[in-house]
């Protein structure tokens, strides 16, 4: 199990970023993370370490993971039978250097994933579906 979700991690990392602004999730940006601390690279998109038992992400990392869950919420309950709330999974962690972080579960880990390949895939948000049912029934 730790090997599939290092894998999808990895995954998530490399082709999976997006930068977060406070209303969206801007997915043309790179995955820069100015929330990671300085004494891990920047560049990694808010992925700091794979453990045994989830992975170690930044502050960044976990508004971009609340973003989606706003985001896809719903669709999420409706296709996998599973309701997301807001941080859930992610639990505070604080590294050997004493640098505030997050942990992700692996099961949230593999979520986190699911949303993000459905933004990469511009899987429309649950707004926008509830505004196009909307029309369609008005």
């Amino acid at each position: 199990m730790k090997n599939f979700v290092s894998i999808l991690a990895l995954n998530f990392l490399l082709v999976g970023c997006a930068t977060i602004t406070p209303d969206k999730i801007q997915d043309s940006t790179a995955s820069y993370d100015a929330s990671t601390p300085s004494n891990y690279n920047k560049d990694n998109g808010g992925l700091i370490a794979i453990l045994d038992n989830g992975a170690v992400i930044t502050s960044s990392a976990k508004d971009r993971y609340n973003k989606l869950i706003e985001m896809y919420k719903i669709k999420f309950k409706k296709e996998k039978a599973i309701e997301l709330v807001e941080n859930a999974g992610i639990t505070p962690y604080k590294d050997r250097y004493g640098n505030d972080l997050f942990l992700i579960d692996n099961e949230h880990l593999v979520y986190f994933g699911v949303m993000n390949s459905w933004l990469k895939e511009k899987v429309p948000a649950d707004n926008i579906i509830d505004k196009t049912i909307d029309k369609i029934n008005n």
